[in-house]
């Protein structure tokens, strides 16, 4: 029985971790932790649920972004969870950029702790299981995600989810327990990543097909899991029947790029060659050219320990059950055809045939990395308590150790604050009334105006910002796709002004960052034009601006 004080060692250790390489003592209120833009759009919406709620509106759907078509949340990374229940109350006290700053930090500890707990239920030794949970919660996919991607690196509804299905396996708690518990983390975890909801399935139904199949004397309790499971779908689906309809209401308004699930897939490079969350920068595999999906990288000495793991345990049907799950797993990475150190070949590879099944067609195969470090985590975690002697014990401890220096993640990087005077709370409304209707640049995901709505606690509408993919029925106007840095579109100028005058939009302000480019094609329409603290405000011409 392992004692309470590893629990709290586990916990200590992660926590320390995460300090020393996303911390780092960077000013959480005057930073941002991650890259790219896509860190606004979760600060947003940790700002917006509880805005939305206080203000008695729908918080699945805004008119503040998108105007004046507005902007449908069901299908985006709204984060309700960590928005309502876990990030709440540090929203209220500090700020939803203080909040966004400590969920990054949570992260990985949170996935890190839950895995430990996963790996003391199926190794029962708390050093096996101490390994169990560095791999995986500061994995290369964790540190990765978590640089830019906060609903996909809040995993840890994943191992808590096996866990319990593990315990209920051994017969170690009852089947209204497992119903309940099961449900909370499906639910947790719809209403964190709705993707990785998705993949549980997918995944979870591979791994419990193999395990039927490679595991003969556990097949009555395998059978048992389904039945808990059609007794917990109600529940999930009763508590997320609000979401669950709005998305059916909205489906079809998100559509991902073509060419996505074939470009964002995992470099077999990769594996053994980091990407820019890596410590060890000596040789990178450019694996997609987008540092959060350069997630799939193991190690050599993890590599041959799950080497190792599959020669020792090649006639044991839970060590055949593992090395195929592994393979499996690690193969759909690869997406629908494979590509090699950044190139693609035309070579097919077994996920091509679920491009065209719905919502997995959308998928991005180099997130499947999440559930490749799961069963690595737990692979060495095995392997590492199998050791019989001292002396095997020893040198895999030594080689476990080498795995985990392998995997050392390069120091979080961080972005200081974009603050504009401009767009302090209440400076918009005294420079250009309530509620002004504005166009933002740099425009939608060329930059931070959704960061600034939040700046300004809501006070105005904008034509564009950043939370996903453009409203559908803001595509028709050609403007947008320049805007967006999509394509050069003929006559810009006056697809512009189509654009203001079609929306209503009363003023253009042109904040830090906007190209000269674009200045100077605004000065040419000759439009009103004055400064105002750190932006150039362009008033559209007979537009209302009482």
């Amino acid at each position: 029985m392992v004692k309470w004080r590893w629990h709290l060692g586990a916990l200590a250790l992660y926590t320390a971790l995460a300090v020393v390489f996303i911390d780092h003592s960077v000013n959480p209120n005057r930073y941002l932790a991650g890259v790219s833009k896509d860190p606004f759009i979760y600060i947003w919406f940790l700002a917006w649920m509880p805005y939305a709620l206080a203000h008695h509106l729908n918080p699945l759907f805004t008119t503040l972004i998108w105007q004046p078509a507005g902007f449908n949340l069901a299908w985006t990374t709204s984060i309700p969870f960590l928005a309502l229940l876990l990030g709440l109350p540090f929203t209220l006290l500090f700020g939803p950029v203080f909040t966004y700053n400590l969920l990054v930090i949570i992260a990985p500890i949170a996935s890190a702790w839950f895995m430990y707990r996963l790996c003391l239920v199926i190794t029962d030794d708390a050093r096996a299981a101490l390994l169990g949970g560095i791999l995986f919660g500061f994995s290369a996919y964790e540190m990765a995600q978590d640089t830019a991607h906060l609903n996909l690196s809040f995993t840890f509804f994943i191992p808590a989810l096996l866990w319990v299905l593990l315990l209920r396996l051994q017969n170690k708690i009852g089947r209204w327990p497992t119903v309940f518990l099961a449900s909370l983390c499906l639910i947790g975890e719809f209403l964190t990543s709705s993707e990785i909801f998705t993949l549980i399935f997918v995944f979870g139904g591979i791994a419990w097909l193999l395990a039927l199949y490679y595991l003969p004397e556990r097949r009555a309790e395998l059978r048992r899991l389904v039945l808990d499971g059609l007794l917990a779908a109600p529940i999930v689906i009763v508590m997320l029947s609000p979401l669950l309809w709005q998305m059916f209401l909205s489906r079809g308004t998100i559509q991902l790029p073509a060419f996505w699930p074939y470009y964002f897939v995992a470099d077999p490079l990769n594996l053994i060659a980091p990407g820019n969350s890596g410590f060890i920068t000596l040789f990178r595999a450019k694996a997609t050219g987008c540092g959060p999906e350069e997630d799939a990288y193991i190690g050599l000495p993890l590599l041959l320990i799950l080497a190792l793991f599959a020669w020792h345990q090649r006639h044991t049907p839970a060590g055949r059950f593992l090395a195929v799950l592994f393979l499996c797993l690690l193969v759909a990475s690869f997406g629908p055809l494979l590509r090699i150190a950044g190139h693609r070949t035309n070579i097919f590879l077994p996920w091509f045939v679920f491009l065209h099944l719905p919502l997995l067609g959308m998928a991005l195969p180099a997130r499947f990395a999440l559930f490749v470090s799961l069963v690595t985590a737990i692979i060495a975690a095995l392997w590492l308590s199998q050791a019989k002697t001292q002396q095997s014990r020893w040198w895999r401890s030594a080689l476990s150790g080498l795995a985990c220096l392998a995997l050392l993640p390069a120091l979080h990087p961080w972005t200081k604050i974009p603050d504009s005077k401009f767009f302090a709370p209440g400076e918009v409304q005294a420079q250009l009334g309530p509620n002004p209707r504005l166009l933002i640049l740099p425009f939608a995901v060329r930059g931070p105006s959704a960061y600034w709505q939040v700046e300004n606690n809501f006070g105005f509408t904008q034509v564009g910002g950043y939370l996903g993919f453009p409203s559908p029925a803001m595509l028709r106007f050609s403007a947008v796709y320049e805007l967006e840095g999509a394509m050069e579109v003929p006559n810009f100028p006056a697809s512009f002004t189509s654009l203001c005058e079609q929306t209503g939009t009363q003023y253009v302000v042109a904040g830090p960052g906007t190209p000269p480019a674009m200045l100077a094609t605004l000065a040419g329409l000759h439009w009103p034009s004055r400064q105002a603290d750190d932006v150039k405000i362009f008033t559209v011409p007979g537009g209302d601006h009482g």
